[in-house]
Formats: structure tokens, C-alpha cells, sequence
């Protein structure tokens, strides 16, 4: 009799564990799978932050940076036909509908387009895609990875979202630039932008930096973000305060700001890279 239940204890723990390992499998070919669509919206983000700075240049003047903007264009088509592989898991967002939307519009535009209404559709794809990257980060715990607070490892999503304040402030400083006109409502905007940048983009590259398990991984893309980040502060600046020629070309600062934006997206690159190995290494 001992030994019957002996063997049904056996065989139970067995099941139980067969079973759990089986929901550790799953829980982590989930997480592969978030994170893999989480970099391939990353990329859209980037992407169509590209397409925005590039089109309202060719709105404002600067003819060319068309070849750039086309070229910009079939990216982003590709990567939203890529998109329709993750349709199962993104078809459940409401804003991955109203990323759909606002391209759609885009895609109408015309070299007549209004460029401030341009902008502003950018502006509301881009904060769509945000969202649906940030729904995705909470169903599977990306930012806190299963504490109170968000983790140095979780900073991935505020580092991608402080990259809109680098991409917008790429857009309408390269139209300023392009078009001379020096409106005052977007020198407004760009001047809030840069108080922005001072205050919300070095804040969390000081915390990442600050992190010991992470030091010596970020400690140079950090430098080379906070540098990039002083060039083009100086470069708005030099923009609002020596109008109408500020001493480069909307070319020259759409540059300046894709270098910024590009160190930012570099450092959510690595993180995302580590919660990717965490998922493909547990069992």
C-alpha cells in the first residue's frame, strides 16, 4: 500500500512539474513574442518619425529632401505589410486602428498638402503607435519585470517615448529652417520642446547610467547620447536666436537631430536586446 502511494506521489509531482514547465514555456515564448513586436513598432516609430521631418521640410521649401521622403515612405509600407504577420495579437488595440487611419490619410496628402496639418497627423500616428507599444509593455510586465516600479531595464519605454520630443523638434526646426518664415507659434513650440529635451531626456540617461548591473554596458551610448543631445540643443538655440539665417541648412539640422534621435533609439535597442535574451534563456 506504502508503495502505491509512494508511486501515485511520484507520478502527481511529475505531472505537476511537466505542467508547470509547460506554462514557463509558453510564459516565455509569449514574452519572445512581445518583445519581437515591440522592436518591429520601435522601427515604425522611427521610421515614421523620419517620413514626418522629411515631408514637412518638402512642404516648407526644402525640395530636396523628396527622394529622402519617398524612399522614407516604402519603408514605412513595408514594415506596416510586416506588421500584418502580428495582425492576431495588434488587431485587439484601438490605436493600432488609429495607426492604420492616420497613414491612410497620410498616404493621401499631395505636394498641396497643408504642412501644419501633415504634422499633426504624424503627430497622432506616432502617439497611437506609443500607446499600442505601451499596452503591450504592461500585458507583459516589460517596464516594471515584476516589481512596484519601473526597473533601469523598464527605462526602454520612456527612452522611446522621449524620442517624439527629438523627433519633433527634428520636424519643425527643419521647416523653420526650410521656410524662413520664423512663425511664432512653432518657435514657440520648438523653445518648449528643447526645455523638454533639458529636462525629461538627460533625467532618465542619468538614471540608466546610474544603474551598477548596467554601467558598463551603457556608459558610452549614454555619453555619446547626452553629446548628440548638446549638439542639437545648441543648434535650436542658435536657430530661435539668430533668425532669419541661423547659419545652417534645414538639411544640416535635420542631420544634427537624426544623430540625437538615433543615440536614443541605440539605447532602447540594448535594453529591448536584454529582455529578449531573458525570454529566448529561461526555461
Amino acid at each position: 500500500m506504502a508503495a502505491v502511494f509512494g508511486a501515485i506521489v511520484v507520478l502527481v509531482l511529475a505531472v505537476w512539474f511537466a505542467m508547470r514547465r509547460l506554462q514557463q514555456r509558453r510564459r516565455c515564448a509569449a514574452l519572445h513574442l512581445a518583445v519581437s513586436q515591440i522592436r518591429l513598432l520601435r522601427q515604425l516609430i522611427e521610421q515614421v518619425q523620419r517620413h514626418r521631418g522629411l515631408l514637412y521640410g518638402v512642404l516648407s521649401g526644402e525640395g530636396s529632401l523628396e527622394a529622402r521622403r519617398w524612399s522614407v515612405n516604402q519603408q514605412v509600407n513595408q514594415l506596416l505589410e510586416t506588421c500584418r504577420l502580428h495582425q492576431p495579437t495588434l488587431h485587439w488595440y484601438g490605436t493600432w486602428h488609429a495607426v492604420l487611419a492616420c497613414w491612410a490619410q497620410l498616404e493621401e496628402g499631395d505636394d498641396q498638402a497643408d504642412p501644419e496639418q501633415m504634422l499633426l497627423a504624424h503627430n497622432e500616428m506616432i502617439r497611437n503607435l506609443l500607446a499600442t507599444v505601451a499596452a503591450l509593455a504592461d500585458r507583459y510586465d516589460l517596464v516594471c519585470l515584476g516589481r512596484l516600479a519601473p526597473q533601469s531595464e523598464g527605462l526602454w519605454l520612456e527612452l522611446l517615448r522621449n524620442t517624439e520630443l527629438v523627433g519633433q523638434s527634428r520636424a519643425i526646426g527643419t521647416g523653420i529652417v526650410a521656410n524662413r518664415q520664423n512663425l511664432q507659434v512653432w518657435r514657440a513650440q520648438l523653445a518648449a520642446l528643447s526645455s523638454q529635451i533639458r529636462e525629461m531626456c538627460y533625467a532618465a540617461l542619468a538614471r540608466l547610467a546610474s544603474d551598477p548591473e548596467l554601467r558598463g554596458l551603457v556608459s558610452q551610448p549614454v555619453r555619446a547620447a547626452e553629446d548628440s543631445l548638446d549638439v542639437l540643443l545648441e543648434r535650436i538655440r542658435e536657430l530661435l536666436e539668430q533668425q532669419p539665417d541661423p547659419g545652417f541648412s534645414s538639411i544640416d539640422y535635420f542631420q544634427t537631430a537624426t544623430q540625437a534621435l538615433s543615440a536614443q533609439l541605440l539605447l532602447v535597442d540594448i535594453l529591448l536586446a536584454r529582455l529578449e535574451t531573458r525570454a529566448l534563456s529561461c526555461d
